[in-house]
């Protein structure tokens, strides 16, 4: 079974689209189609249902989703492992990047990192913040990005970079659309689509409702773009960091309003004791510190 396609599986199950998947891989939608299909006679069952308008996922598409991510990510840290065994040396350097890395900056830090250390050599790897995590609990990591020192293990020292917000995500024929705020307390009354389940995202949105006495019934949580395509289908309000829904400003069909009271966060950086970091590690880390917020 071709792992690459398992992973492009994924991929499409997320998005929903042949087109956006495709873009997102860089290949063609051909390529993909075929790829698709040909897993699909591996399993022998299809992954898919799909009509001339629609495409979601089968029963059977349904079932092994879970699996094919569990497989892509497992897949995923095997190549790492075995990437960091092979370049293991004080010039090689991997860095952990968070799903969509343009928020906050980090894709800019990064490639100025890039720039002033031209001589080492350099490997990024992107996944979801629980990834990361157990990645750096491995030791197959040492810096990763996460936010406020959610895992509060004490196994890693916080780095903090960026202060953000939560912002609602409505449609823009929701009655709160054209407000300057929207209450905790008046979501309670909607349906929420939140980030992905055991996210510390999710683990903040949720105990700021605890504080305001608010039991919100959530009917979502998943990927960025599966609550975007059901904010705009009517499903619910989504909430997500301020960075990610400035990207839809110009959305015709949804529009982002700030939270009342404001639920903050911190983004930036976990590591290990610089002393037992590598040298290309030590040089990374020293050079995000001038982004630190003190």
């Amino acid at each position: 079974m071709d792992v690459e396609y398992i992973r492009e599986f994924v991929m499409l199950a997320e998005c929903g689209s042949f087109s956006e998947a495709a873009a997102r891989l860089f290949i063609s939608q051909s390529s993909l189609s075929k790829h698709i299909q040909s897993l699909e006679r591996e399993l022998e069952t299809p992954l898919f249902n799909r009509t001339t308008r629609s495409m979601r996922l089968s029963e059977a598409g349904e079932l092994y989703l879970p699996y094919a991510r569990k497989l892509a990510a497992l897949c995923m840290e095997s190549e790492i492992a075995l990437d960091d065994l092979k370049r293991r040396s004080s010039t090689s350097l991997t860095i952990a990047v968070m799903q969509n890395p343009q928020y906050y900056d980090m894709a800019k830090y990064i490639t100025g990192f890039r720039r002033a250390y031209p001589e080492l050599t350099f490997s990024m790897v992107e996944a979801d913040e629980l990834v990361l995590y157990d990645m750096f609990q491995r030791k197959i990591v040492n810096i990763f990005p996460t936010y406020s020192n959610f895992f509060g293990a004490g196994d890693y020292t916080f780095m903090p970079m960026v202060e953000s917000a939560m912002v609602a995500l409505l449609r823009r024929d929701h009655p709160c659309a054209g407000d300057g705020s929207v209450s905790l307390q008046r979501l309670g009354t909607e349906r929420l689509l939140l980030p992905t389940r055991g996210g510390s995202l999710s683990a903040l949105i949720m105990a700021a409702f605890r504080r305001e006495g608010v039991a919100p019934q959530v009917v979502y949580e998943g990927s960025s773009i599966g609550c975007i395509d059901l904010v705009k289908a009517g499903m619910g309000v989504s909430l997500h960091a301020r960075e990610f829904a400035a990207s839809f400003a110009g959305d015709a069909d949804i529009c982002c309003v700030e939270l009342e009271p404001a639920v903050n966060f911190v983004y930036g950086l976990g590591h290990r004791p610089p002393a037992t970091l590598t040298h290309a590690e030590q040089l990374y880390l020293s050079y995000m510190k001038q982004y630190e917020k003190k």
